[in-house]
């Protein structure tokens, strides 16, 4: 079975980077822009969420359409940032219409995590997000040893960096941010520098790191966390799992999920400011045994795949 993963966007996106991760899985030849596939192929796979193919859900919706009219083989669709309880109704609304359009396009749909399923009918196909092996550490950050806090991931609203700040006050500990401002999102580093120094607390802005670079800071941080405000499937709880830390992790669809299916993958906690505390005074509970293994990945996207090649 031939599959092409057209996989559009910029190379360092949450998105782009698990559906290449998903392609090297299944053998899948890649193709990084929208033109109507030049080879013979029995199943192309696509990644959606709006940003990658448009300004907005409508036109991101339009042109997801007008592509997927020209590919004539059967299409599947992994949906990531799934509408759901957005505090704006009418935001909310244009975006579940949107991606209603996109489900209505292809032929198979796949999501990461059980709860967005429940979301969109008809009810997609789970594959939840693998646990990758990360490249070997390289040398320890200039800030090792030192009492921190530590965020993994892109800098952007709701992936819960305040709250951290708000936790780290009266600690002693620095928060490091591992990862750089997502595209738009540079304003908002200038906001929580503020906070911090409202706060007392050091903030540590890493920049994007290389893999071996962030596997070290991973493993270097006192304390991971993860207090996320959204979100529907988080790869840096992944990331944390690959380097063998179990960060302290709020409440939500997406953590209640994955602790379920790994209880000893999170320390979930209703109090942050506790739940850090907790952790600040016994750091070997943030680590795991092992490095968690993930879903088999390639086996349920093979299956997919042959539920709709016909």
């Amino acid at each position: 079975m031939r599959v092409l993963a057209v996989v559009p966007g910029p190379p360092t996106h949450g998105v782009v980077l698990h559906a290449l991760s998903v392609a090297r899985a299944v053998g899948a030849d890649v193709q990084h822009d929208l033109t109507t596939p030049g080879a013979s192929y029995d199943v192309v796979h696509v990644p959606f969420t709006d940003s990658l193919f448009g300004a907005d859900i409508g036109s991101a919706a339009a042109a997801f359409e007008a592509w997927a009219a020209g590919i004539g083989v059967p299409l599947v669709v992994t949906l990531h940032d799934v509408p759901g309880a957005d505090a704006d109704p009418a935001r909310e609304a244009r975006r579940r219409a949107g991606y209603a359009r996109v489900t209505a396009a292809a032929d198979a749909v796949v999501v990461c995590s059980a709860h967005e399923a429940d979301r969109l009918d008809p009810r997609p196909v789970v594959v939840p997000l693998p646990v990758e092996p990360l490249a070997a550490p390289g040398p320890p950050p200039v800030w090792a040893g030192r009492s921190t806090l530590g965020v993994l991931g892109f800098v952007y609203p709701g992936k819960g960096h305040d709250g951290v700040l708000d936790a780290a006050a009266g600690t002693g500990a620095a928060v490091v941010a591992l990862g750089g401002p997502s595209p738009g999102h540079t304003d908002l580093v200038v906001r929580l520098r503020a906070q911090a120094e409202r706060l007392g607390v050091e903030l540590l802005v890493t920049g994007t790191l290389s893999e071996p670079d962030l596997h070290a800071a991973a493993r270097a941080v006192t304390v991971p966390v993860a207090a996320y405000t959204t979100a529907g499937a988080s790869a840096s709880l992944a990331t944390w799992a690959a380097a063998g830390r179990r960060p302290v992790t709020t409440p939500g669809p997406y953590a209640t999920e994955l602790a379920a299916r790994d209880p000893d993958a999170l320390l979930l906690s209703e109090d942050l400011h506790g739940g850090v505390a907790n952790a600040l005074a016994d750091p070997s509970s943030t680590w795991a045994d092992a490095a968690t293994a993930g879903p088999d990945v390639t086996e349920a996207h093979l299956a997919v795949y042959r539920s709709v090649v016909r």
